[in-house]
């Protein structure tokens, strides 16, 4: 009786004790895992295991680094995946700072100090790089009097959110969208200051996937479920030889990268 409790014990200590926290799928915001689809349906993994992740143009992993690996530890996943916004500060028009020219990572913040006469918006003394770009345009703007401005700049392929006006006051803020399968590039939002709008985003092609290329190159989808038709810029795009044929191109060409809407197809023979 005394052995039986006491192997029950040992296997209840080992249990308990073997108990491992495993790793679910890393949601990461404006980033991907590479093969993600591949990869996704074998979640959660055990401890040990590593994978490689990337960012969205313009955004960066604190490694810097392209692709950049993250191990499942049972602490989780270390380190932890994110993808921070990278922040180009140009020269600062009525002012100055040291910055000027400088990129920065999102939660960095930058002092300007303004020409007399001039100031930050609500008289602020730095701006900070958030995950939509400046908290506010690195702009001083004249204290002096109030310049209005006119109808925003139109974008190729988007527009503004809201009817547009012939003449907007400082401090005035429009927000712009991109028309289907477009994607929008710098900030949403454009501020009147000192009479001049911010700088305006742009609207990026998508990759249109061609069904008779794809069928000329003797390709196919390699993940075919959901079908696809088109990916945006930074999605990856996976290829793979139609039956009975052969790659013709080097096997990393079966994996391509949706660049403002162009991309290689590979070709098997």
């Amino acid at each position: 009786m005394l052995l039986l409790i006491h192997v029950l014990l040992i296997l209840w200590i080992s249990t308990v004790g073997g108990q491992v926290r495993h790793c679910d799928f890393p949601k990461i915001n404006h980033g991907i895992l590479y093969n993600e689809k591949k990869y996704k349906a074998s979640f959660p993994v055990s401890p040990g295991k590593t994978f490689y992740y990337s960012c969205e143009y313009n955004f960066m992993s604190p490694s810097k680094l392209f692709w950049t690996p993250i191990t499942c530890t049972e602490g989780g996943w270390s380190p932890t995946p994110k993808c921070l916004r990278v922040c180009f500060f140009p020269f600062v028009e009525n002012g100055h700072s040291a910055s000027s020219g400088q990129t920065h990572l999102e939660g960095d913040t930058v002092r300007i100090t303004c020409n007399k006469g001039y100031s930050l918006p609500d008289n602020q003394g730095s701006i900070t790089c958030a995950e939509a770009g400046w908290s506010s345009p690195p702009e001083c703007v004249s204290t002096k009097f109030a310049q209005y401005c006119g109808p925003p700049p139109p974008i190729d392929n988007g527009d503004i959110t809201s009817s547009p006006l012939s003449a907007y006051p400082p401090g005035a803020v429009v927000r712009y969208r991109c028309q289907s399968f477009y994607e929008l590039r710098g900030n949403l939002t454009l501020t009147c200051r000192n009479g001049r709008w911010s700088e305006p985003p742009t609207c990026v092609d998508a990759c249109i996937i061609s069904e008779d290329r794809m069928n000329k190159n003797n390709i196919q989808l390699k993940w075919r479920t959901p079908p696809i038709r088109y990916a945006k810029t930074g999605d990856f795009i996976e290829f793979e030889c139609k039956r009975s044929h052969r790659q013709k191109t080097p096997i990393q060409s079966f994996r391509v990268l949706c660049q403002e809407g162009k991309f290689e197809y590979p070709t098997c023979e």
